[in-house]
């Protein structure tokens, strides 16, 4: 993939448009696509909004084909890959600031990237390259930014997060009522 093409996630509350930035962040936008390509964000959900403790900034929020893991309503992993090595915001340059879409990462295990996405609704420098410390410095890889359904994002940041999950360090940031991803697509 060497074109910045648009994801589409249609969700339970419309839908959200991506530009991949495939030409910035070219590892990332290929594992992306993979994931996409093999409908793992199809009917799964957006279950997270969290501040990462600020309460006095907007949320980013989470989601994808782990959500019903997270939520505890299935032990069992989707087939999914991990990615190792990945594009950091030194390499570029997308930070995390509001609109920005980027990758979760294994924080309690190998640091490999997750299939999971997020979306910051405010700036969260501290997941840039050189921010935090955990699982080691090279932040989240950032691959895209939020062009069209951007209420839809704020609808989703704003609901009410009191949730349950078997994972102790989510209290407090999975959605009572998840928004449903009915599919991935996308749009070249």
């Amino acid at each position: 993939m060497t074109t910045n093409t648009h994801l589409r996630l249609d969700t339970d509350l419309g839908p959200i448009d991506i530009a991949v930035h495939a030409d910035r962040a070219p590892a990332a936008a290929a594992y992306v696509r993979q994931l996409v390509d093999d409908g793992l964000f199809d009917d799964t959900t957006f279950y997270r909004s969290t501040t990462l403790g600020q309460s006095d900034r907007g949320p980013l929020i989470q989601g994808g084909p782990l959500s019903s893991v997270v939520l505890g309503l299935d032990s069992d992993r989707r087939k999914v890959s991990f990615m190792e090595l990945f594009e950091t915001t030194d390499d570029t340059g997308l930070p995390h600031q509001n609109g920005t879409v980027s990758l979760a990462r294994d924080l309690d295990g190998n640091g490999w990237v997750l299939p999971e996405l997020f979306i910051c609704l405010d700036d969260y420098p501290e997941l840039d390259a050189h921010g935090r410390t955990e699982p080691d410095e090279r932040g989240f890889p950032a691959f895209g930014t939020v062009v069209s359904g951007q209420e839809v994002v704020d609808a989703i940041g704003a609901r009410e997060a009191s949730g349950s999950s078997p994972f102790a360090r989510l209290a407090g940031e999975i959605l009572t009522e998840p928004v449903r991803i009915l599919s991935a697509t996308f749009i070249d």
